[in-house]
């Protein structure tokens, strides 16, 4: 999964890339990218019962994308951060709320709609600019008697319309072929939005959190408020002191893990593991994945030649300590092909090729 970090300059991108990667962006990139672990208790729990084995975490790549500039006339992300932001699986906009700390609530909830609202914009018309350039040259295609797709010419043309309305392509329903035909476009607006607020310690991040999530959060726009320049602190203090930190704060769960979450529920994504005393290891699906597909995740030779699935829920797994005690208790399962893998699932491919 990679998360694109997008907003104006100041609005403390820096700070929280640094809390949740580790690291500090170098000043003037364009965009820079950083790798951190999904924290993860089950898959810790399930490590402790084969301690040898490596632990390996789903990894969430960021992008830390160069801020845009307040004042600025509307014109769309230029070309080459375009090409960035349609890398991601995930958008998301960072608007800062600390300067706004001694404000009221309600007045910081307009500012983080009016920043988020001028982000949205910035979007439709990097799409737009896209749209019309293709419709515009299938239109010369056709009068020049050259053959269309007349599928991707249709929905071309609802995209246009669409995003002529002012409203993001992530509210436009198409149908599967529609999809298909405009997917190499990469259209931003089209992408699952998470909107960070970025607080600071005299701001109560879970009620304005309440406040945002009646305006803006919906099936694809997630919101989590955090304190990033605090979050960023926590992050470069060993696992210990880390604990202790939050803790005292009255953190409950870092701002890492609540943005990874996140960028899980708007990609609809679970997890499944693979145990044993080389490995331990989380692997990120789309829920409903067939078990044959999970099994191609891990490798395509597993996929090609699936046979059976054993599968147990991590919960009996980490409760009777074994594998072969979940098949003396008739816990592990044997699932075919079209077996939905679950989140928590831990299984075992049995292939031939």
């Amino acid at each position: 999964m990679r998360i694109a970090l997008i907003g104006w300059q100041s609005s403390g991108k820096s700070s929280l890339f640094k809390a949740l990667t580790g690291t500090e962006p170098p000043y003037g990139e364009e965009a820079y990218q950083g790798m951190a672990e999904v924290p993860d208790s089950v898959l810790d729990n399930l490590h402790r019962l084969y301690p040898p084995a490596k632990k390996i975490a789903a990894r969430i790549e960021y992008l830390d994308v160069a801020g845009l500039a307040h004042g600025d006339e509307r014109s769309g992300f230029k070309r080459s951060m375009i090409n960035h932001l349609q890398s991601a699986n995930v958008l998301a906009a960072v608007i800062g709320t600390y300067l706004e700390s001694e404000k009221p609530l309600d007045e910081v909830k307009q500012k983080v709609l009016r920043d988020l609202e001028d982000i949205e914009a910035e979007l439709l018309i990097s799409d737009l600019s896209v749209a019309e350039a293709r419709a515009e040259k299938i239109a010369q295609m056709k009068q020049r008697g050259l053959p269309v797709d007349k599928m991707e010419m249709e929905t071309i043309q609802k995209v246009v319309d669409h995003l002529n309305t002012d409203r993001p392509l992530r509210e436009l329903e198409l149908r599967k072929e529609e999809e298909k035909a405009i997917r190499s476009f990469g259209f931003l607006s089209q992408k699952p939005l998470l909107v960070i607020g970025n607080a600071d310690e005299e701001q109560d991040c879970a009620e304005m959190e309440d406040v945002l999530r009646e305006d803006i959060q919906s099936g694809n726009r997630y919101v989590v408020v955090v304190n990033g320049q605090l979050e960023a602190e926590i992050a470069g203090l060993d696992e210990e002191d880390r604990d202790m930190f939050l803790e005292e704060m009255g953190i409950e769960q870092p701002a890492a893990f609540r943005i990874q979450q996140a960028g899980f529920t708007l990609l609809g994504l679970i997890r499944f593991f693979t145990v044993g005393d080389d490995e331990v290891r989380a692997w990120p699906i789309p829920k409903g994945t067939p078990a044959v597909e999970a099994a191609g995740t891990i490798h395509s030779d597993l996929q090609r030649g699936f046979i059976r699935a054993e599968v147990v829920p991590s919960t009996d797994l980490l409760e009777l300590g074994s594998l072969s005690s979940c098949r003396d208790k008739g816990l592990l399962r044997l699932e075919g092909k079209t077996y939905e893998v679950v989140d928590g699932d831990v299984m075992h491919i049995r292939f031939a090729v």
